[in-house]
């Protein structure tokens, strides 16, 4: 079984995707690890993190793409930073690097097919363009606030006053705001619910809740 799962970000697609993987013995693919692998190297040779992507930078991250490992990418604190994630949405607009990664998304559906028939994407563009043809497809989100008090609960010193606290709320949700613009509004590949998903609103619900919905959804579906 091949199964898509897209959504806005912090909205624990993520986390859904490797329940299932587990749940299903399914290999799982995070998607947008690839464009943030790119985003941090690029980040890494250039020193900063906004471009006008000419092409020597256009060129540059083809030689990022052609000379890392993408196959098993180590996930760190630096490319879950969150200049890293805008870089990574920005890059996602451009063409050719889309063009790059899609087809490496591609491959390990094909060969995850081969081996365990079946896998598991998560991104932005997988129900819509990657796997139009996919088993299953889910849309996950969850409101702006909700995903800017996981962020803070992720990532919030416990000695933080009140005041503090509820500047960094603010700074997330700013930010997540920016990143959805960013990633609804670009014109290659846009987020967006694919016809036929199943929309699945993670606000008031645990990851378990979250689970035995998207499990039901398949074994409905697998009959």
């Amino acid at each position: 079984m091949i199964i898509a799962i897209d959504g806005t970000a912090g909205s624990g697609k993520g986390t859904l995707s490797k329940r299932l993987s587990k749940k299903l013995n399914l290999p799982y693919l995070d998607t947008g690890i690839l464009y943030r692998k790119v985003a941090f190297e690029l980040f890494k040779k250039e020193k900063k993190t906004t471009f006008n992507f000419d092409k020597d930078t256009i060129k540059l991250m083809i030689e990022i793409i052609k000379s890392n490992n993408f196959v098993n990418i180590k996930k760190n604190d630096f490319l879950r930073d969150d200049k890293i994630g805008l870089l990574a949405s920005e890059i996602g607009k451009v063409k050719t690097i889309r063009t790059h990664l899609n087809s490496m998304q591609i491959k390990f559906v094909n060969d995850s097919v081969v081996l365990k028939k079946g896998c598991i994407l998560d991104g932005r563009d997988i129900g819509t363009i990657i796997l139009p043809n996919a088993d299953i497809k889910f849309f996950i989100t969850a409101s702006p606030e909700v995903r800017a008090k996981r962020m803070l609960k992720e990532k919030v010193n416990a000695n933080l006053q009140p005041h503090e606290q509820k500047c960094m709320f603010n700074k997330y949700l700013f930010k997540i705001n920016e990143r959805d613009d960013n990633d609804f509004n670009r014109k290659i590949s846009p987020l967006k619910k694919a016809i036929d998903a199943f929309e699945i609103d993670t606000s008031d619900l645990t990851p378990k809740e979250v689970e035995e919905i998207a499990i039901n959804k398949i074994y409905k579906k697998k009959t």
